[in-house]
């Protein structure tokens, strides 16, 4: 059977249709998957987001923690300015990701000396990334009702091959990192990075 041309372009768009709807589905069940984790753990770190139901407490005052395992909920990122209030996952496979913002495994963990980077979709909650600006306060807040603050020192956009920002570091840091451009779909060339320094615990009670 020959196809003319406008049957032919007919069955290009079924095609396209089809493989869009596909995808769509794909998504949706994934965002679904997520919302329903991101539910069910949000309630681990009430005592650090209700301070009337406990008072915050540094990160110095909480007890050591165990190693996280892959696919465990590690904390809870804020960024009040942002409208940011996730639910951190260990781990930065497909999967964990389908999760939430995922802390990049041997990175620092929240609060600790160096550098924690946490990895996220720009479809998800780190989409709204794009107004960050130097000056901004993130929060991690452990399941102990530990708050580390940080104060954002720079954005910035890089190529996806450049590793700079999951460099080591001396000091506290955080460090947030997307795809970048934010509108594009399928795949991305940049990487939109927000770096953080952790706030003294002086610091952190003049938020309050």
């Amino acid at each position: 059977m020959i196809l003319s041309r406008d049957g032919f372009r007919r069955t290009v768009g079924h095609v396209a249709l089809i493989a869009g709807a596909s995808l769509l589905v794909c998504a949706a069940s994934i965002s679904v998957r997520g919302w329903i984790w991101q539910g069910r753990h949000a309630d681990l770190f009430a005592i650090a987001v209700e301070p009337a139901a406990g008072a915050a407490r540094s990160t110095g005052d909480a007890p050591t923690p165990r190693p996280p395992r892959r696919g465990e909920a590690l904390a809870l990122l804020r960024a009040p300015r942002l409208g940011i209030e996730t639910v951190v996952v260990e781990g930065t496979d497909s999967r964990s990701l389908s999760l939430g913002p995922g802390h990049l495994e041997g990175s620092a963990l929240p609060g600790a000396p160096d550098n924690c980077v946490i990895a996220g979709h720009r479809d998800g909650p780190f989409g709204r990334l794009r107004a960050s600006r130097a000056g901004d306060v993130l929060e991690l807040a452990g399941q102990a009702g530990d708050v580390a603050h940080y104060r954002v020192l720079s954005v910035e956009v890089v190529g996806k091959d450049d590793t700079r920002a999951l460099a080591p570091s001396r000091e506290p840091r955080l460090t947030l990192v997307t795809c970048y451009p934010f509108h594009v779909l399928g795949r991305a060339g940049r990487r939109f990075v927000v770096r953080a320094a952790r706030l003294d615990d002086r610091g952190a009670q003049e938020l309050l």
